[in-house]
This record gives structure tokens, sequence and C-alpha cells, in this order.
């Protein structure tokens, strides 16, 4: 019998026990492995399973492994994966366990008014989420258009508040301007801890394939889907687009200033003139994106092709 066939029964066999013993069973990737339709080298690929992530294991067959990883149920091979007994290491918990530990690093303002409203969207006749007392606190996930700040209430409520409504903590670098928008100051702030776990978390993701309009890692990405999703894993909220990103999100940095973990942007036509491109800066004048003409995620040299259509720098991690 040959080592593979071995562990595929070893690992069946593992399945069984955990099973009778109430176990839930988790798979971990120990490379980034194609995601099956089924259990055969020559079944259509249906997405891929990155390296250090853990999905839902639903069977065991023959060397194979079905699981269920962000929306996409297919099947691995064993030989690629490492089961673990407690499902509480999942995605979704490790994902909110980041976003626990990151908050409470992110901007805070205090409401300033009695019956501060909480909506669903930019817009006095949107739908109020919450309704809040002068005091209470709230984190500022991002600045918005139009004299809107997009929070974070204690309880968990994500919305808009009008600016006027609040005041920034003097704890941090930036600033509610009296336009509703991010002042400069002499520093910005910059939390290297998190720059390493936010790099070191996108690497991973090293080689997942180029998708338009993709954000998922089973599926694909594009250049912003990538940088979306690599940040809201820590908590961060981004736009969609990197011209929105650009617009909205973070304060300005200069090229001088930049630092691992920053978001660089680029015009790709050469236009200069409209944003169309994003990647996060490595250090060392390299930087991560999903890149259309390599066809998966990469690293890349700000001396490039990209690199030498670079518009501007953007710092999100504060």
């Amino acid at each position: 019998m040959n080592t593979k066939a071995l562990i595929g029964i070893l690992m069946f066999l593992l399945l069984i026990t955990w099973s009778s013993k109430g176990f839930a069973k988790t798979a971990e990737a120990t490379v980034t492995v194609n995601i099956r339709n089924s259990p055969s080298t020559s079944s259509k690929v249906l997405g891929v399973f990155p390296k250090g992530f853990k999905a839902q294991v639903l069977s065991s067959t023959g060397g194979w492994v079905k699981i269920s990883f962000d929306g996409v149920v297919g099947y691995v091979k064993s030989d690629y994966i490492k089961l673990t007994k407690d499902s509480s290491t999942s995605n979704a918990v490790k994902s909110s366990t980041n976003t626990r530990q990151v908050v409470s690093q992110m901007p805070m303002a205090t409401v300033l008014k009695d019956n501060a409203r909480v909506r669903s969207n930019m817009s006095t006749s949107s739908k109020i989420l919450k309704t809040l007392k002068k005091g209470s606190k709230v984190y500022v996930l991002a600045r918005e258009r139009n004299g809107w700040i997009k929070v974070k209430t204690l309880d968990g409520t994500v919305g808009y508040m009008a600016y006027y409504l609040l005041k920034m903590s003097t704890s941090h670098t930036t600033k509610i301007s009296s336009r509703g928008g991010y002042d400069r100051e002499a520093q910005v702030a910059y939390n290297g801890s998190l720059a390493d776990r936010i790099l070191g978390f996108a690497k991973n993701l090293l080689g997942i394939r180029y998708r338009y309009g993709g954000s998922s890692p089973s599926t694909g990405f594009d250049c912003s889907g990538f940088v979306q999703y690599v940040f809201r894993n820590f908590g961060i909220s981004l736009e969609r687009t990197a011209a929105d990103m650009a617009a909205t999100n973070g304060v300005r940095i200069s090229y001088n200033e930049l630092r691992p973990g920053d978001l660089v942007f680029f015009d790709t036509d050469g236009g200069r003139n409209y944003i169309n491109h994003v990647g996060i800066y490595l250090g060392g004048g390299k930087y991560i994106h999903a890149s259309s003409a390599r066809g998966c995620v990469t690293i890349s040299d700000l001396t490039s092709k990209y690199g030498t259509s670079f518009m501007m720098a953007k710092r999100v991690i504060r």
C-alpha cells in the first residue's frame, strides 16, 4: 500500500472517530489547493482553498475530503490539508477575533448631542438604525462624502452619522474637519504590528487567480476586491472600487511616507487622471495586488509598468 493511500485511510478513520465523539470537523489547507466538483483530479475546478485557511469538513472518501469553504462545496485532496477537532478556529471565528482585536485600535469619536441618529445610508431620509445619547462612543470606520462618517457602535451596529454629531478622540492623529473630511496633522499614526499581520494574511493569497469583479479566494479577486477582502478580515471596512477607496478611505500620504500596509493607487491607462488600480505596499519598493496582466495575486515593483502609473497613497492602518 502506498503512502498516499495510507494517509487517506487514516484520515477517513479519524473523521469517523471524531464524529462518534461529537467533535466538529475542520480542515486547514497546508498549501493552496484546488476545490473540485468531484473526487478526481480530472474534474472541474470550482475554486481554491488557500493555505492557512479553514473549512468545514462534510465527508471523506478515497483520499479526498469534501469541504464547504466560502460558499463553495467541493473536494480537496487529503494530502494537502490537516484536520482539527475544534470548529472554534474556523475562518468566521478567526475573523471575528481579529475584528475584536483591531476594533480597539480604530479611531473613536464621542457623540455630541442626545438622540443622535445612526442611519443606514448617507442621507437624512435613510433608515434610522439606532439612536445614541450624548457622550456615547463610536468607532470611526471611514470618512465618507458629503459630511457623513461611517461608524460602528459599541454593540456592533454599522451605519452613518452626520459629522457635526461627532467629536474625534484626541488620542488619534486624524480629526474631523468642519467640512466632514479628515485634516492631516504633523504625523499620520501608524500601527506596524497590525500591518505585519495584514501583510502576512495577504501573502497567503499569492497565486489566487484574477477575476474581474471577484472578491473571494475561492473564485478569484480583482484588485479592489483583493484589498477589500484582506482588510475586512482585520475589521477595517473599505470601499469596493479603487477609485472610491482613493476618494473615501484613510489619510493621504506622500510617496516618501510609504510604509508597509499603506494603499497604493494607479492609473494603468496612462492618462494620470483616473484611478483604476490598487495594491498594498509591502516595503522595499514592492506591493502586492491582484493583477489582470499576470492573472493572479502577485508581488510587483513600483518601478514596473504599474509603478510608473502611480497616482497616490493612503494610510488606513492607524
